[in-house]
């Protein structure tokens, strides 16, 4: 309260009255007081304003400490941590450790628009974390001691998680081609107790003797059954013998159908040993008893036998529809034409270059080196393999890569001039590696398993044949070499047997029926005569052209160069082109001859289509065709099927498993490419 000099009160803007009925002193007086209580006042308002001094928490993450804080010293740090302040009313709470409900509680209580706020950045929080916010868990069930007891105790022999485990390591074994003896390992047996503990790892034993040929009978059986499913299917086989390190000899089978749904289903039968000599009629007897006894199939329904072109295979097999493997014709032709004096000559002096530099690694380092300064690709040479012509080709072209960067290394030592390939080399090596070009893309072609090839073997010998015309300005050598090549690989299907089903083969694919086909009217002929014995199933299959449902591609290597030779066929003048005359028709085979007709007018559909599709959508119009198309497409036109069972049979027969018996690998073999598709 202020007090004016004369009415014991000040004006507001703080300016003291006088008045004549006062004196000087009283003036004075007032003065002094209206000043020392204006001091107290503002000294009062300051405090009631600014509140205590207060710090923060440090490293608080609850949004709570938005609203509390610790009272500070004249230093600015906390006094009592135990005890924080409400931001709000200067209340202290009392609190126990990271423990924050009653601080909560006091804003639900004496602040309640703050403890909204509070609850709505809390949630705020846990969304923007990308949790929800935390549920007060459930107090856990302390285990019961029978409890605590089961869990160090093994699984009982018999139960369903022992079962479930041994077959599991059980197909580890076989899935992967690791040695049995690996279950007995310190390492496997730690990793298996660290999985589970209850379970304890039966001996090598127990999986060899028990486990894995139960294994081996359970896929037996869901082989045998889907091929009994359809006693009449036909179906082709290839084989090839192997000999393992132990040097005992085994003959592998595999077999190739066409399914109900017209899909391609390949399986290995087996891998068999043999105990007497090579001669045709062992391997006759041995494929007889693989087939027919062990499998139980019908040797009648055996569309094609496919095989290398060793004179047992083709004296074995001659009783049925041989096919030489595709891949072995052609590395049989290209060989004559490495065989050739000047050609061999250079490309052993190529093989000592290649060694010298896969043999030293001081070369090896200056030819890295050399390859950085000349900024070549960053590649190593290649040295060949006898086995396989595609591999000289690679050895030749990685050499003309790098011809500069080997040069430059062989020239800074004296020592190794030698290895200096020559001018004339040089030479011979680029014309092996122009004519051979063209012909690497052939060499893998027809190896798929799971796709029709026997009737892409013409369209694919029309362009090898293309790819060996004589051209102008061909040097003498490389005429030589086309020209034994050409000869070589027309002779090996030159037989009419073999022209006739690669024809049939081809005309029953709506890929090439109208474009490489050269025996249409034999073919007709023969196929009338086998309707006749013909028995189609007594309800015909739904015909799902209508159901718009379009042919599958298969996106594969042999698909896009298909598509390649048939637009090269189609522009070109074929003078192997026939001339069609109409087909007498009796009253037996005249259901046929209209299914010819129809299939003729029926477009060729794009290389890149699957013909056993196209078949699944027009089985109900042309039964009889498809009954064929079944018969002659399921044979294989590369026997890479058997000879990828022996890659498999070395792997499991490594130097560290040479006492497997004969029976044992064949089980191991049988499972490692079955086992996977039986799962499936």
């Amino acid at each position: 309260m202020l007090v004016c000099a004369t009415h014991a009160r000040v004006p507001p803007y703080g300016r003291p009255c006088f008045f004549s009925s006062r004196t000087q002193q009283e003036a004075a007086l007032l003065l002094s007081f209206n000043k020392h209580y204006r001091e107290m006042a503002a000294c009062a308002s300051d405090t009631v304003a600014a509140g205590p001094r207060l710090v923060d928490k440090d490293d608080a993450r609850s949004e709570i400490w938005r609203y509390f804080a610790y009272l500070a010293d004249s230093e600015g740090k906390a006094t009592d941590m135990s005890r924080p302040v409400c931001r709000k009313c200067y209340k202290q709470l009392q609190t126990k450790g990271a423990n924050t409900s009653n601080l909560a509680k006091h804003l639900a209580d004496k602040h309640a628009e703050l403890h909204k706020e509070f609850k709505d950045r809390q949630r705020s929080a846990a969304m923007g974390s990308g949790r929800a916010t935390p549920q007060r868990q459930q107090p856990t069930q302390q285990p019961t001691l029978q409890a605590m007891f089961e869990q160090h105790n093994k699984y009982p022999r018999e139960s369903k998680e022992v079962k479930r485990l041994n077959r599991a390591v059980a197909e580890f074994i076989c899935l992967d081609q690791v040695p049995v003896y690996i279950v007995e390992k310190a390492g496997f047996r730690n990793l298996m107790q660290n999985l589970d503990k209850r379970y304890d790892v039966p001996s090598r034993n127990f999986f060899m003797y028990n486990e894995i040929p139960k294994m081996y009978n359970e896929t037996r059986a869901i082989i045998s059954a889907q091929l009994s499913h359809t006693p009449n299917t036909f179906f082709s086989c290839t084989t090839d013998l192997w000999t393992s390190r132990t040097v005992d000899t085994y003959m592998a089978v595999t077999l190739q159908f066409i399914t109900q749904s017209w899909e391609m289903q390949s399986w290995c039968l087996g891998c068999s040993a043999l105990y007497s000599d090579h001669t045709a009629d062992t391997l006759k007897e041995t494929l007889e008893q693989i087939i027919t006894d062990s499998w139980g199939l019908d040797m009648a329904n055996m569309a094609g036998m496919t095989t290398d072109n060793a004179s047992n295979n083709r004296k074995a097999f001659s009783e049925y529809t041989w096919i030489p493997c595709f891949g072995h014709n052609l590395h049989l032709a290209v060989n004559k034409a490495i065989d050739i004096d000047r050609v061999a000559s250079c490309l052993s002096r190529l093989r000592k270059t290649v060694s010298g530099f896969s043999r030293s690694n001081k070369m090896s380092r200056l030819f890295k080196d050399k390859q950085k300064s000349l900024k070549l690709p960053q590649h190593t040479l290649i040295h060949d393999e006898p086995t396989r012509w595609g591999s000289t080709y690679d050895m030749v072209e990685r050499f003309c890569e790098q011809q500069q960067a080997v040069s430059a290394v062989l020239a800074e030592d004296r020592k190794k001039w030698h290895l200096m390939p020559r001018d004339t080399d040089m030479t011979t090596i680029e014309i092996v590696r122009d004519v051979l070009a063209p012909l690497s893309d052939f060499t893998d072609a027809l190896s798929g398993e799971k796709e029709t090839t026997i009737s892409s073997v013409l369209p694919l010998m029309w362009k090898i044949k293309a790819c060996l015309i004589e051209e102008e300005g061909d040097r003498p050598l490389a005429i030589e070499m086309k020209n034994k090549i050409r000869g070589d690989f027309e002779k090996r299907y030159d037989d009419h047997n073999l022209q006739m089903t690669l024809n049939t083969s081809t005309f029953l694919d709506p890929r090439f029926k109208d474009t490489f086909v050269t025996m249409e009217e034999d073919i007709k002929r023969e196929l009338l005569l086998k309707s006749e014995a013909v028995q189609l199933p007594s309800h015909s299959p739904v015909d799902p052209r209508g159901t718009g449902a379009a042919p599958k591609r298969n996106k594969r290597d042999l698909k896009s160069l298909l598509c390649t030779i048939t637009t090269e066929k189609k522009g070109a003048d074929n003078s192997e082109t026939r001339h069609h005359s109409p087909t007498p028709a009796t009253p037996t085979d005249r259901r046929l001859n209209v299914e010819f007709l129809e299939y003729k007018q029926l477009r060729e559909i794009s290389p890149a289509e699957d013909p056993l599709a196209w078949w699944s959508q027009h089985e109900a119009q042309l039964p009889i065709l498809a009954h064929f198309a079944k018969n002659y497409l399921c044979i294989a036109a590369s026997s890479c099927a058997s000879e990828r069972v022996f890659s498999t049979s070395g792997n499991i027969c490594s130097p560290r498993r040479s006492r497997l018996t004969e029976e044992h690998l064949d089980m191991l073999v049988f499972l490692a490419k079955n086992l996977n598709k039986c799962k499936k």
